[in-house]
């Protein structure tokens, strides 16, 4: 790697030392990855024509001046010809958003004239002098030589000792397929090969905008999504057993080092897509957070184990209400805890200081109640397809017709259609059945019974005409 310059220092068996320029770190998209399993969430929104972020800004101008930044710890992987920033992503993508006009400086007055005219512009708009000056700043990168995953992974914990590493950052970085299933729901999955900023969501929870990096449209992101996401995955891993608690999560982590693949996925991914369309179905989603966005993945797993239809389109908007009502009433509530005993709390504090499942499910069921009064939920028919006896029997009641149009039909070309949709709820139930042509089963499709209705006369008409 002939951009890479060695400097000939001493950095122990397992260290060296390399330079290289900026325009080489910025160009290189495909040589230099982000460990996005390691590395902390990026932080920022970048865009064309942009500001961007404060620090954004000031990195700007420290590149502007020529200050010189701390090093990058690197891990080359030779045989695929690939350089992992291990630490460092924060200035590497920013670098690449300055360059690519995403940040404007800001106010330069206050560094005297010699910068002042400078002011408010992008990288574009600058002098080709300091263009180029800024392309050549050179950037150290400290490399890990002969390193396993797992020692990578403690230097990440140790460097980034002294910055404000949440639980969860920690908890990601860890090398395991668990924590790379939790994070990848959020954040999507490295594309392999993939250049800076592709990524490919996993559920494209939360409206995440073409793959790029935290970009979702919920009011936590990054690692404080992640972690609502992993509390959510522990509801089925702990059961009855369940806690909002850092520990519990700490356990969740250590026991993916275990195994080789996370329990519970499929049915983990069922519930959090009818989550995603809730939560996308709402005009506000930034207004969830903390236990309220926490909450709502109780009710849906309610709702979908005990089989029930979910509205997307109220579900949130019903949900928020009663905890708006509940909230302004904050009655007290006596609840039974694990022990047998039983304590008394007013609404408010009862939702705020819930860890356990005694007081959750007293929470749940007060919620679940209160909905009921609002909307209640549809059940819809474990069993979704119709027997061939219904079929047959179903033909003979309509005299070998189309219960539809009236076209003559043999059983096996035809379908056993619900005359009440079962996305609506319609049973399947020989009451609720029709043997239908498959022109018509794919024209009524979804439709509502009561607008079908309207448009069977015409169907038969055709026939008639057609005879």
């Amino acid at each position: 790697m002939t951009f890479l310059k060695k400097i000939e220092i001493d950095m122990g068996p397992n260290w060296d030392l390399y330079q290289t320029s900026l325009t080489e770190l910025v160009k290189r998209q495909v040589t230099f990855q982000i460990n996005h399993q390691r590395q902390r969430k990026y932080l920022y929104s970048d865009r064309k024509g942009g500001t961007g972020h404060k620090w954004q800004r000031q990195i700007f101008v420290s590149l502007m001046m020529g200050v010189p930044f701390p090093n990058f710890e690197i891990n080359i992987d030779h045989k695929k010809n690939n350089i992992w920033i291990e630490d460092g992503q924060q200035r590497y993508k920013t670098f690449y958003a300055i360059t690519n006009d995403m940040v404007k400086l800001p106010d330069l007055s206050s560094l005297g004239s010699e910068y002042s005219g400078y002011s408010n512009m992008c990288f574009s708009e600058l002098p080709l002098k300091i263009q180029n000056q800024i392309f050549n700043q050179q950037m150290l990168l400290l490399c890990g030589n002969n390193l396993t995953q797992e020692e990578l992974h403690k230097r990440f914990l140790l460097i980034n000792n002294g910055t404000p590493l949440s639980q969860q950052d920690k908890r990601s970085a860890q090398i395991s397929k668990g924590a790379s299933y939790i994070q990848g729901i959020v954040d999507g999955i490295p594309e392999k090969d993939g250049k800076l900023n592709e990524l490919s969501p996993k559920l494209n929870m939360f409206k995440m905008k073409d793959g790029e990096f935290s970009h979702v449209n919920a009011a936590p992101n990054g690692r404080a999504l992640e972690e609502t996401v992993a509390h959510w995955y522990n509801i089925l891993n702990q059961g009855d057993l369940f806690q909002i608690s850092q520990d519990q999560l700490n356990s969740l982590y250590k026991s993916f080092n275990n195994t080789d693949n996370p329990k519970h996925e499929n049915y983990f991914d069922k519930i959090l897509k009818q989550v995603d369309k809730c939560i996308c179905s709402y005009g506000k989603p930034r207004e969830l957070k903390g236990r309220t966005l926490l909450f709502i993945f109780f009710i849906v797993k309610h709702y979908m184990d005990s089989g029930y239809k979910i509205n997307h389109a109220t579900f949130v908007k019903n949900y928020l209400d009663v905890l708006s009502n509940l909230r302004i009433h904050n009655e007290l509530i006596t609840y039974s805890k694990k022990n047998g005993d039983t304590d008394t709390l007013d609404f408010k504090r009862l939702l705020g200081r819930c860890d356990g499942m005694d007081q959750i499910n007293t929470v749940l069921n007060l919620i679940l109640n209160e909905i009921s009064m609002i909307s209640n939920p549809i059940k819809v028919d474990a069993r979704r397809v119709f027997t061939r006896d219904e079929k047959v029997s179903k033909l003979m009641q309509q005299g070998g017709c189309c219960g539809y149009c009236s076209v003559e039909l043999k059983i096996d070309n035809s379908i056993g259609d619900h005359k009440t949709p079962y996305s609506h709820g319609g049973e399947t139930s020989m009451d609720n059945l029709v043997t239908s042509c498959k022109p018509c089963n794919d024209m009524k499709s979804s439709l509502p019974y009561d607008l079908w209705e309207k448009i069977i006369p015409s169907l038969k008409d055709r026939n008639k005409k057609a005879k």
